[in-house]
């Protein structure tokens, strides 16, 4: 039982580590344009498509499919954004109707991909072989989830606290009229934002698709989950996202032992509603 446990573990630190990840864009998008974006989940779904057509149509490398895949993604949140975040955003209702766009274009990819992929599942070729630490044996894929994951939280962290760009980011979240005061480009700011998390999303999806089956719904799943990260951890903090996902993808694997994940999940939800009543600023958030 003890091995079964700790085996559950070091699966559920791979499965938290992309579930943070897909927070992290989520809470960053939230923070720096105070929108919550729907249409995330699928960028996720889109990554692991790329993924799919590329290794399995085209016969790319699954280190060049991630790579291509997540710059699709990039170019397709660019396009996203111009359309429909862009021109609403500063609206007096822009944040109600950038909530009801990104729904639609939630909506759109993902039917545009269920006709165009069919509903079956797929997996993707990824890295092969185990490493095994005693009675714990994890998939190098795994392995790539977690060492990726943390590279790039840790990437992230300096790029936000050290550079220009994430000075400029962390302004815009402050104050959006103080930094345009002081000739910060929001507009361009704001973008690089949206861009960056669905990137984040598009990555994950790419790392995931070897270990879950793909499917053109998986961004449902994935977007409820997310949600529950970035309230709990608190709207707009980065550090309670990234706490919070780890600890849910910990939790799912452990739950899987003793419970069917239905069961998992819902307990998981209903937790979710005790932190909303109890303290609904979040865990790492402080209240206003």
């Amino acid at each position: 039982m003890f091995d079964l446990i700790l085996q559950q573990l070091t699966n559920g630190l791979a499965l938290g580590m992309s579930y943070a990840l897909i927070a992290l864009g989520l809470t960053m998008v939230f923070g720096v344009l105070h929108i919550i974006n729907f249409a995330h989940g699928e960028f996720y779904m889109l990554g692991a498509a790329g993924a799919v057509l590329l290794t399995l149509k085209g016969g790319l490398p699954y280190g060049p499919a991630v790579a291509l895949a997540v710059l699709g993604v990039a170019i397709l949140a660019w396009v996203v954004d111009r359309l429909t975040v862009r021109p609403v955003l500063d609206n007096k209702d822009g944040a109600t109707t950038v909530l009801l766009t990104t729904f639609a274009v939630s909506l759109l990819l993902e039917h545009g991909v269920l006709g165009t992929l069919g509903p079956s599942p797929v997996r993707v070729e990824g890295l092969d072989g185990t490493l095994s630490i005693g009675p714990v044996a994890l998939t190098y894929q795994r392995v790539l989830v977690i060492g990726a994951g943390l590279a790039l939280l840790v990437g992230l962290e300096l790029v936000l606290r050290r550079t220009v760009l994430g000075k400029r980011i962390r302004a815009v979240a402050q104050s959006p009229f103080a930094s345009r005061v002081v000739g910060i480009p929001i507009d361009s700011v704001r973008t690089i934002t949206f861009v960056g998390a669905a990137a984040l999303a598009g990555l994950a999806g790419c790392l995931l698709a070897p270990i879950v089956l793909f499917t053109p719904v998986m961004g449902q799943h994935v977007i409820i989950s997310a949600f529950v990260i970035v309230v709990v951890g608190g709207m707009g903090n980065v550090a309670g996202a990234v706490i919070c996902g780890i600890l849910l993808g910990v939790l799912e694997a452990l739950a899987s032992i003793v419970m069917p994940q239905e069961v998992g999940s819902a307990v998981i939800y209903a937790l979710l509603l005790v932190m909303l009543l109890v303290r609904p600023q979040g865990l790492f958030a402080r209240a206003r």
